[in-house]
Formats: structure tokens, sequence, C-alpha cells
């Protein structure tokens, strides 16, 4: 296994925003991530599974604990017909184009958001109408307060707008099960690659992001255009900004700190709840140390 010692993190981020962790590593096995997971767990150390680096805003003080990357588990299997198998660290683009690619539909949602199956299931992923809930058959998870892999099923993880009842301070996703449905190749990669391209004319590439920054309150008033008609795209935070292009999407103009960026988004709480009333809550998860007010963006919301 990969290791390294006072690693920094910005790299790891899609946000490029990030202290030092004590320790990275980086498992090539499900064993060898079961086994690091439950030894820190033993030893009562923090840890951290870390996937695509996208969702997440790392605090600019670090992490005082192990941060696990499963970049190396990104294997994916057809076992038999309408059936997709994948490891916890393979990505949900990739993911959608070996779908596409073998005719098996209801994976297309997926092509445009960068993250990796085990932070997709945990956190219900879904663009375009749909989510992981949709297709999850199954999910083999590490459950690391008993020491035990277990099966859990699509009922059993009880799934939520952009959340399950997984813990990820508790539970590890190594492997998920997809059930979908056979249908043409050629049909699928079309729409595939239409909602690659909608990805690509609607979010902002020039500058790292996180993805997403808020849920959307309700379908027919989404985050980005709360933010948009409260004027939030005019907002900006040291190197932290509001994306031009999406209002929901905050981009790092260069040297962003965690603390501008936490600044950032209680601004863009705070002009969206005096304009409509309405309290927006991150869909971003934090890595690190952050004072009390930095978290009540959280809090307040609901997370």
């Amino acid at each position: 296994m990969d290791e390294a010692v006072r690693a920094p993190l910005a790299k790891c981020t899609t946000l490029k925003i990030g202290g030092e962790a004590d320790r990275l590593c980086h498992p090539h096995t499900v064993e060898e991530l079961v086994e690091t997971v439950d030894s820190l767990r033993q030893k009562g150390e923090p840890w951290f599974i870390l996937g695509g680096g996208s969702n997440l805003l790392v605090s600019s003080q670090g992490f005082r604990g192990t941060v696990i990357r499963t970049t190396n588990l990104i294997e994916i299997k057809n076992p038999q017909p309408g059936v997709l198998e994948a490891l916890a660290g393979a990505r949900l683009p990739h993911l959608a184009k070996f779908a596409a690619s073998i005719g098996l539909a209801g994976m297309e949602f997926a092509v445009g958001i960068p993250g990796t199956v085990g932070g997709g299931v945990i956190m219900n992923a879904g663009a375009h109408g749909s989510c992981m809930a949709n297709i999850l058959e199954s999910a083999t998870i590490f459950d690391s307060e008993t020491g035990t892999l277990k099966e859990l099923t699509k009922d059993d993880m009880q799934f939520q707008y952009r959340r399950c009842k997984l813990d990820p301070l508790k539970h590890v996703v190594v492997k998920a099960r997809f059930r979908m449905e056979q249908g043409a190749a050629e049909e699928i990669e079309k729409r595939t690659k239409e909602n690659e391209d909608y990805r690509w004319r609607t979010q902002p590439i020039g500058f790292p992001n996180a993805g997403s920054t808020f849920k959307n309150p309700e379908p027919q008033r989404t985050a980005g255009l709360l933010l948009d008609k409260a004027g939030a795209k005019e907002l900006k935070e040291g190197g932290a900004a509001v994306s031009a292009m999406h209002a929901n999407f905050v981009v790092n103009l260069g040297g962003a700190t965690s603390n501008e960026v936490t600044t950032l988004l209680k601004r863009m709480q705070e002009c969206v709840f005096k304009e409509f009333e309405v309290r927006l809550s991150p869909e971003w998860k934090t890595l690190g140390a952050f004072s009390e007010e930095e978290l009540s963006i959280w809090r307040d919301s609901g997370h």
C-alpha cells in the first residue's frame, strides 16, 4: 500500500483547497482498505475515506488523522445481464460510459458527476432527474464499529435526497451492485453524451470547484435559481467567488482558503434568506478543523 506522511490534501480535491493530513494512504485491494480502517479504529485514531475529492471542503489547517484514498479500487464488472458491479473508487463518469457501451440504461445521469461509486452511494448522487437510489441493488459496506463487512439492499440504505442512512464516519462503501434495463447501446450512448455536453455548457470548468454547493430546497425552486435571483453571482471573498456561469457553484480563483469559502457560503445563504426566507443547506461535506461559526452554516440548515 502506498503511504505518505504529512501529505497536502489540496491536490486531492476538486476545489484545490486543504492543508496537510497526518498520513495519506492508497490501498490497492478491498482487503487492504478494510484492514487499514480496522487498524485505525482499534487504535482510536481518526480516519477519513476520500474518493474523487468533489463535494468536499477541506480545512486549510488540515486534518489530524489518516486519509484513505480509493483511487486504486476502480474495477468494474458486468457479471450477468443487466448488472454492473463496481468498487468504491470507480469514477461515476467512467461507470456511466461503460454502462452505455454495453447497452445498459439508467446510469446516463451520472456522466457529469465528478465523484466515485463510494461517495455517490453515500450521498445518493443525482442529476438530470435521476439518482443512485434508482439503480442500486445492493452495496457491500465495512462497518468500522463492529469490524464486519455487510451487504445492504437498496431498502436497507433508506435513501433520501442526497443522503442515505450510512454514516461516512463509521461506514465504508467498498463495492456496489447496480441493476439496469437492457437497451440499444447507440441510443443510450447518445443520451449519455447529451448529459455530458450539458454539463460542459452549464457548469464552470475554468476554475477549481467542488460541484453544486447547496441542495435544491424543492424541485420547482433550485438553489441555483434562488441564488441567481438574489444577486449571489456578484459575491466574492478573497480567492473564492460565486461562478458567473452558475450561481450554485463556488470557484477557487487561486489561493482561496477554507475560511474564505465558508465566509462566502454564509453570505450566499444570507442573501437568499433575505430575499426568499429560504435557508439553503450545503451539499458539501467538510473535513478537518473548522470553527463553530463556520460549521453553523451546516447546522443552521439542518445538515
